[in-house]
């Protein structure tokens, strides 16, 4: 009988952490930092994929402008910039990044059809394609298959998007992955995971650089009155 009480104890466990995940932390999950209006829009790559797909939308907000936002997000990928995400995350998916604390003029260019590793030593499916782009909007990726399959003007079976929004005030950057293996929960946590941190690293970056390059260019303007006689004249504020 002991081992009945056991059996079924553990099952009502089971079946309560799973309602709690379904009906809780998957929903928190999904719309982490976004608003309802930013979970409801239709943003561009949307319909590349089927609107029956599951899709999250994670949001933050950046006390900057778009155009400061984006040369952090549109450098990222193993070989470029990194993900601004956990380092022991990373190297635990054998990822080889390293995660840049500056922008790099040299990995401001991305086009359509050019390539964003995820990790390289899985080969040609860790390898994400830009699908869409425009500077200061949005970047759309998906997997080598799902661009084949765009090309051929058909559905793709997943799509991860980034786009930077101007709101009232400070800047908006959303995430929104749409079906591939959203929807699995070995997939929704760690990605969760590591997709949040993506958002608040870029956050981090962009308002330290904001920040840095106030306080130079406040020091540098009142060097440069006590040197000019308060002329006015201001020398460059280097970062």
């Amino acid at each position: 009988m002991s081992n009945i009480r056991r059996w079924a104890a553990s099952a009502a466990l089971a079946v309560g952490a799973a309602t709690m995940y379904r009906r809780v932390v998957r929903p928190w999950m999904y719309a982490w930092g976004a608003r309802a209006d930013e979970v409801d829009v239709v943003l561009t790559g949307d319909d590349l994929v089927s609107a029956s797909t599951p899709r999250t939308t994670r949001a933050v907000s950046i006390d900057a402008s778009i155009e400061a936002v984006w040369p952090w997000l549109v450098q990222i990928g193993e070989d470029r910039g990194g993900f601004y995400s956990y380092d022991w995350l990373e190297r635990a998916v054998g990822a080889h990044i390293h995660n840049t604390q500056i922008v790099h003029p040299e990995w401001q260019e991305l086009s359509v059809g050019d390539s964003v590793w995820l990790a390289r030593r899985y080969g040609q499916r860790a390898r994400q394609v830009v699908a869409d782009i425009e500077p200061k909007s949005h970047l759309v990726l998906m997997s080598e298959p799902d661009f084949d399959r765009m090309a051929r003007v058909e559905k793709a079976s997943g799509a991860w998007g980034f786009y930077v929004r101007q709101d009232d005030g400070p800047s908006r950057l959303l995430a929104r992955g749409s079906g591939g293996a959203v929807g699995h929960v070995t997939f929704d946590v760690p990605h969760f995971v590591m997709e949040q941190k993506v958002l608040r690293g870029i956050r981090q970056r962009v308002e330290r650089a904001g920040t840095t390059q106030k306080k130079c260019r406040i020091a540098s303007s009142r060097s440069s009155k006590a040197a000019t006689g308060s002329t006015g004249l201001s020398r460059p504020c280097w970062s």
